[in-house]
């Protein structure tokens, strides 16, 4: 136990500070005030022999100085109580901050390892759960202090009760192990659950127009019913280890008693103990009883908490590939000249780029097209440093995208997605998200064409957008993104499949807005929309992982078959 203790202890003061001086105050006060406890038995045992012996003034001074160990004991307790609380608000922020800061640096391939109901839980449950760690360690180790001198207490008075009451607390502390194993083990497997129970939910959340549309609710909730049983089951056999062990095995201590009376009876019988000394023996085996529990239930509670300082640390401390490429040219006057060079890429083994080249120029706007599966979104997770290439090199402005700095690399490429995110916030204060300065924000928006529709909402910018913008059109959304990423200020421009699923008109006024946004900018877009094909001023098309041909539209149409498949079909 004390070397798992030990190791918990450790693992925790890794991911939280130790010296704070809320928390040094209460682990010496905590000290002070359990070895203060261990005097009421003593006052309480001298006060009945005082009495016994008729010497009443002796016996009210020590009820007067066992109702100040009572005050001083509870005016310990409230203070350690503030230290505490005051050391975990602190840390509740520090570890939230530390764990949100890990996931922005996640890359493709966290959700194979990491679910979605792991992180929400972990960000609230675990965090909060793992609130008392240092006090439950340092209540034990206090505990087990104080049983020493318990025991102590007993050797001076009899060798022989004192083996007979370790003796008893061995036993009680293997059989309780066992039942805290059985706890930590249930406990794991509920939380589990837990997490599949709160990433189902969230899916549920996020498609339920599609629930409702197909009529799939009820089979949903059968999976769901599925969790929840195996919820049950772990919640009712962690449950069950801890009362066999708060009652049954208690039984162990309670009989241990009754024989211990007996003994000091005998003793008290055969004149060889003071009716004190018997008084004090009995409220130390309580003691003893009650600081036993306590390290039982101070070690089951640290195993508990001890699964989610886990869960937490498994996610920060998750393997990013991205954090690897963080190179030392800080160089950020870039030009946005993008090379790929027989660039060749497996993803989980399967080859889904084969030995291609290709650039894309400053002031222009480079088309990638192909069939589902050629290779297009590999292109984009390349040049985002999402992945590293197995063969060849990408260069921008001819040095490879590994050397740049994190820093100057995405200050200078940025994407806009099929599916863009917007947040549950002002239409302002997404902006300043990426740029406060309210001039660059209206400017921004009035080149992508939003600005007058903006103005036109009773709030203008002020306006909530709410639950991902549901409350302005595909279009708008779509518009209000392209002037996110104008306020980036980037160089290279990633796109997409930014016109998929939109009206014509707005489709059109994308496409005008990319022909204008050229004119500063390196744009390389993903579309299956012919009329921007149509404007590229180059196009570069993938066939199974590979270039089958790279030009303009009027060249491509007269030579290319995979080319008039994806035009004509």
């Amino acid at each position: 136990m004390f070397i798992r203790n030990i190791k918990i202890t450790k693992d925790y003061f890794s991911l939280v500070k130790f010296k704070n001086k809320y928390l040094i105050t209460f682990i010496i006060v905590d000290l002070i005030n359990v070895l203060i406890s261990l005097l009421v038995p003593v006052f309480a045992s001298l006060i009945v022999e005082k009495l016994t012996s008729k010497l009443y003034s002796m016996s009210l001074f020590l009820v007067i100085m066992l109702g100040l160990t009572y005050l001083i004991n509870k005016l310990g307790s409230y203070c350690t109580n503030w230290c505490y609380a005051n050391f975990f608000k602190e840390t509740y922020v520090d570890v939230h901050n530390t764990l949100v800061n890990s996931i922005y640096n996640y890359d493709e391939e966290y959700f194979k390892k990491i679910s979605t109901g792991k992180i929400i839980n972990s960000s609230n449950t675990d965090i909060i759960n793992i609130a008392e760690i240092p006090s439950f360690i340092i209540d034990l180790s206090v505990e087990f202090i104080s049983i020493l001198v318990i025991y102590f207490v007993f050797a001076k008075q009899s060798i022989l009760v004192a083996l007979y009451v370790i003796i008893i607390n061995i036993i009680y502390y293997n059989f309780a192990q066992k039942c805290n194993n059985k706890n930590t083990h249930y406990l794991k497997k509920q939380i589990h659950y837990a997490d599949k129970i709160t990433g189902m939910l969230q899916q549920i959340l996020i498609g339920l127009k599609d629930i409702k549309s197909f009529g799939i609710g009820y089979k949903l909730n059968n999976k769901l019913d599925g969790y929840r049983k195996k919820w049950q089951k772990s919640y009712f056999l962690k449950r069950k280890s801890y009362f066999t062990r708060k009652t049954i095995l208690n039984l162990i201590i309670d009989f241990g008693k009754i024989f211990l009376y007996i003994v000091l009876i005998f003793f008290l019988i055969k004149n060889k103990l003071q009716i004190s000394i018997f008084l004090l023996l009995i409220s130390y085996f309580d003691r003893a009883r009650e600081s036993i529990n306590n390290i039982m239930d101070y070690d089951v509670s640290i195993r508990e908490e001890s699964v989610s300082l886990y869960r937490i640390k498994e996610i920060i401390n998750y393997e990013n590939k991205t954090l690897k490429f963080d190179g030392p040219v800080n160089n950020d006057d870039i030009n946005g000249l993008v090379e790929f060079k027989n660039v060749s890429f497996k993803y989980n083994g399967i080859p889904t780029l084969n030995n291609i080249s290709f650039v894309a120029k400053p002031n222009q706007i480079t088309t990638i097209v192909g069939q589902t599966g050629a290779g297009k979104t590999t292109i984009f997770n390349l040049l985002l440093r999402l992945y590293k290439v197995d063969k060849g090199k990408i260069l921008i402005d001819k040095l490879n995208i590994y050397e740049y700095s994190k820093n100057v690399y995405f200050s200078n490429i940025s994407i806009v997605n099929q599916k863009t995110f917007i947040f549950d916030i002002s239409i302002r204060a997404n902006l300043s998200l990426v740029d406060s300065n309210r001039k660059r924000q209206i400017n921004a928006c009035k080149r992508v064409g939003i600005h007058d529709f903006i103005m036109s909402l009773p709030k203008g910018y002020n306006t909530i957008l709410k639950k991902d913008a549901y409350n302005i059109s595909g279009g708008q959304k779509q518009l209000l993104s392209l002037a996110r990423a104008l306020l980036t200020t980037s160089e290279i421009i990633l796109l997409d499949e930014v016109t998929s699923s939109l009206d014509p008109n707005t489709t059109n006024k994308i496409i005008n807005l990319l022909d204008d946004l050229k004119v500063d900018h390196t744009l390389i877009v993903i579309t299956h929309n012919k009329e921007l094909m149509k404007i590229a001023d180059n196009l570069v098309v993938l066939k199974n992982g590979k270039i089958d041909c790279i030009g303009k539209h009027k060249d491509l149409i007269k030579n290319s078959d995979t080319y008039k498949e994806l035009i004509f079909k």
